[in-house]
């Protein structure tokens, strides 16, 4: 049986990646400051030789980041997961070396309290950020007080 394939060719398989990235999102569901918009950019996705085509025609290009950040003080942000012993491939290095020359946030997590660590230093989460008058995450045990 053939392997799956992503957008770019590249054999897909089932890694500790896909947990760390999906504990992030879990994370970034929970705790993400309401003025913090982020999303996945799925350059992964298991497509056919023609699809894999009709994307980059329409601007998929290979190596960005997995999250991509819009942060409360409305600048950019990349992260890229990567498993304990992932590598960064070419076309991922490329892409941190144009964040780098655009001088934007680009960082490479190996786990989700290494990401926990980088989105308190960009100001992403609840209650990190001067500018964040929210409440922190719901504690069940506090019920908002009558009037």
């Amino acid at each position: 049986m053939k392997r799956a394939k992503d957008l770019f060719g590249n054999p897909l398989r089932a890694t500790r990646e896909d947990a760390i990235h999906a504990g992030i999102v879990e994370y970034l569901c929970l705790c993400a400051h309401p003025k913090l918009l982020w999303l996945h950019v799925p350059n992964g996705a298991m497509v056919k030789p023609s699809a894999r085509m009709y994307f980059a025609r329409l601007g998929v290009l290979p190596g960005v980041a997995d999250l991509l950040f819009v942060l409360p003080d409305k600048s950019v942000a990349f992260m890229e997961i990567k498993g304990p012993d992932g590598r960064l491939s070419e076309a991922q290095q490329a892409f941190q070396a144009k964040c780098a020359l655009l001088k934007l946030r680009y960082r490479v997590v190996r786990s989700i309290s290494e990401a926990e660590e980088i989105l308190r230093e960009w100001n992403a989460l609840r209650g990190t950020s001067a500018m964040d008058n929210s409440r922190e995450p719901f504690d069940e045990n506090s019920r908002p007080h009558a009037a």
